[in-house]
């Protein structure tokens, strides 16, 4: 499955060479350059939903447990959106 993550997310990224991919019991981590985040994230989420569509589907045709696909993201270097009563 992390190969098919790998084509998957490194077409959307402009540093490929930073996605990193962490398999754990549960879960599938993955970490990409702090730019990328909004790109694998999408508007609303879309696109990180799309992947984990896939995700689901591909673990459904090569009969593996399904895995939740979790972006790590730093919190130190992710942008800082103003609420709405912040100016």
């Amino acid at each position: 499955m992390q190969d098919f993550l790998k084509f998957l997310i490194s077409q959307l990224l402009t540093s490929p060479d930073q996605l990193v991919i962490e398999p754990a019991a549960s879960a599938v981590y993955i970490s990409v350059a702090p730019e990328d985040t909004g790109r694998v994230i999408g508007k609303h989420g879309i696109i990180i939903s799309a992947i984990r569509t896939l995700v689901r589907a591909y673990c459904t045709l090569n009969h593996l447990s399904h895995s939740n696909l979790i972006l790590k993201t730093d919190s130190d270097s992710s942008p800082q959106h103003p609420g709405p009563d912040q100016n």
